[in-house]
């Protein structure tokens, strides 16, 4: 059919007003587009910066927590009488008393002729200088490593195959169980683990040790002063009647030193005895109601701060554990990590470097 040229010129019109709607409706798809592009972008940074804020809110939160951990240690310490003073207590039954232990590794005596005992419902401090054989005493107490000689006796039981995990429960010095797993994971492990009622486990990981904020972040990325409340907070959960910590103020602060003196003054008043390697000298005299002190592999020493003053010739009341420290040792000490190098093993009465 043929059209009539004003039908052609109509045609030409009708397409060219098309193409250019078209044109405009692709302008506006395309500003559409790039529209939302740039709300998703806005609401991305948003985001990040809200997670910041919430960074931010976490870390106060922590602090206020531990503030308040801490005016609570204050509290108690105000309201208790000192301890390591002329007024404790004489000593209760022995829990475990130790004879005649001794530790040779590659001919050389880490620990020689070992005798104490540690009381029901006490806070003993294990203090002594560096390579004193501290480490190695509490690795024969918890069966992770072999003694040369000695005996270990539970009440009046001296059973010959020493296994402690039903009276004892060891926590090692800079461990890190299951760096791959969440914080709250673990905790959940180990409270299912050791049966812990729930009411006791959130007052334990909130209340206590302030460990909400970090419930979900793997162990291995923990700060060093929350990895070691994480296993504080198992050795809390366990049942045995002894806690022997190897430095558990290891990585905290004078704040959060504070409230885990008052968590651990706490245990002992919920019968439970204790048995802690300290490095600082102030804490163990804060903490403990008497001390071992160790030198070379041998006790200098072992009683309340007053009769180791008096061992030490230090008239009542003169000097620090500090000065009793310095006189009974002579500052003298061989460093047992040049002797070896301590393993990571494994055992039922503590825990595992994993």
């Amino acid at each position: 059919m043929r059209h009539t040229a004003a039908q052609r010129e109509l045609l030409t019109e009708l397409v060219a007003d098309l193409n250019q709607r078209q044109e405009h409706s692709l302008d506006t798809v395309r500003k559409a587009v790039r529209a939302s592009d740039a709300r998703a972008e806005a609401a991305e940074q948003w985001h990040v910066h809200l997670a910041a804020r919430l960074d931010r809110l976490e870390a106060g939160i922590e602090r206020v927590g531990n503030q308040a951990a801490t005016l609570r240690a204050l509290v108690g310490e105000l309201r208790s009488p000192p301890t390591l003073s002329s007024e404790v207590a004489a000593p209760g039954t022995p829990l475990l008393r130790v004879e005649h232990l001794s530790k040779e590794i590659g001919g050389a005596d880490i620990l020689t002729d070992i005798n104490f005992e540690i009381y029901e419902n006490e806070i003993l401090g294990l203090i002594g200088p560096n390579g004193a054989g501290k480490t190695t005493l509490m690795e024969c107490l918890a069966n992770l490593r072999p003694r040369t000689s000695g005996t270990f006796y539970e009440g009046d039981d001296a059973p010959p195959d020493w296994n402690p995990s039903r009276l004892m429960f060891y926590l090692p010095n800079g461990v890190t169980p299951y760096a791959e797993l969440y914080t709250i994971e673990v905790l959940s492990l180990f409270g299912k683990l050791f049966e812990i009622d729930p009411s006791r486990w959130e007052d334990i990981i909130v209340s206590e040790l302030s460990l909400g904020p970090v419930l979900q972040k793997k162990v291995g990325a923990l700060s060093k002063g929350n990895l070691q409340r994480l296993l504080i907070a198992l050795a809390l959960m366990s049942p045995q009647r002894l806690l022997a910590l190897d430095e558990p103020f290891d990585g905290l602060d004078l704040q959060q030193t504070h409230a885990m003196m008052d968590i651990l003054r706490g245990l002992r008043a919920q019968n439970r005895t204790l048995l802690l390697c300290i490095h600082q000298l102030n804490d163990a005299e804060r903490i403990c109601d008497r001390l071992l002190l160790l030198s070379n592999g041998r006790v200098v020493g072992v009683g309340r701060l007053d009769e180791l003053r008096e061992r030490a010739g230090l008239s009542a009341g003169e000097g620090r554990l500090e000065d009793v420290f310095l006189r009974l040792t002579g500052g003298r000490a061989q460093d047992e990590n040049d002797l070896i190098q301590a393993p990571q093993p494994v055992s039922r009465a503590g825990m595992k470097n994993s």
